[in-house]
């Protein structure tokens, strides 16, 4: 299998796009760290080999993605996050960090990340395959050190290629796969008091007028019709429930949306739920709220 991405003087992870031709690359085998020619002429596909002509390495796509995480969070030193829990927050927000250290040892364990934001030091782990075990998260709340963890399977599940700006963009700003696990959200102590908690929000594949079937559906205890829109590039995910209740939320962090979410619960008495990161519109006004999300859906139409 032909090699597409190399390591480059500075450490960081590089596509045959990004490099000059031959030795001038400048690169290094990701799995092997032998020096690496670019090969980019005009009949074959364009890709790295050894400089001493040996086999290409079989690199493995979850350490690629490990690494390449690390390293976009480095660069850019922000992230955004969920809302901290047992705080005031209710939105996610851009986290602007003044370091980072890749893989410092802390006591007993060894944080992908760890970072520093106004003189308190925060751990970012990045999970692929392997998540915080036990031992590693017992330690953590036993320092009291915030910690986040960010889930990137679905890169992986999507194939989307590493380097990318799409790969890039889900890191940086994707809020749903990514996890406090220190401090802890406390688990409410009656589970009736949220409507929409007692209800699963499955995954959605496309936007859709409900049909006949749904409508039937939608007349079951505890069931709802699914949408999904496209505003402003980014996926705004709805569920209207049989009570006539619309829970809405951005599939990715989006201020201008979530502004817009904000104005309309202001507008017409609805509330953010932290659990789900979605804003709830009762009825009459939720119906105003799913003519909105239609009226700026860009979706292209089959």
């Amino acid at each position: 299998m032909l090699m597409n991405i190399a390591i480059n003087d500075l450490d960081q992870i590089v596509g045959i796009k990004q490099v000059e031709r031959g030795l001038a690359c400048n690169c290094y085998c990701f799995e092997c760290s032998e020096p690496v020619v670019a090969r980019k002429g005009e009949k074959n596909e364009h890709h790295f080999a050894h400089s001493s002509n040996k086999e290409s390495c079989h690199i493995n796509p979850e350490s690629i993605l490990h690494k390449f995480a690390k390293q976009v969070i480095m660069e850019k030193k922000c992230v955004v996050l969920p809302p901290l829990p047992e705080t005031d927050e209710t939105e996610a927000k851009n986290w602007q960090f003044s370091s980072l250290v890749a893989e410092q040892a802390v006591g007993s364990i060894r944080p992908d990340l760890l970072a520093s934001i106004d003189n308190e030091m925060l751990f970012i782990e990045v999970a692929v395959t392997s998540f915080v075990d036990t031992h590693k998260l017992n330690f953590i709340k036993q320092l009291s050190i915030k910690t986040i963890e960010i889930d990137l399977r679905e890169l992986l599940k999507r194939k989307v290629c590493i380097p990318s700006d799409e790969a890039k963009q889900f890191i940086l700003e994707q809020v749903d796969n990514k996890k406090w696990l220190y401090p802890e959200a406390k688990k409410p102590d009656d589970p009736l008091a949220d409507w929409l908690s007692t209800t699963p929000l499955p995954e959605i594949n496309t936007n859709h007028v409900a049909d006949d079937s749904e409508k039937a559906q939608s007349k079951l205890p505890n069931s709802y019709v699914k949408h999904r829109f496209i505003i402003n590039n980014v996926w705004v995910d709805a569920w209207v429930f049989n009570d006539g209740g619309i829970s809405v939320k951005t599939v990715s962090y989006n201020p201008e949306i979530i502004a817009l979410l904000k104005q309309w619960s202001k507008e017409g008495g609805g509330r953010y739920t932290p659990k789900f990161k979605a804003w709830k519109y009762c009825n009459p006004f939720s119906h105003t709220v799913l003519l909105r999300l239609r009226e700026m859906d860009t979706t292209p139409k089959l």
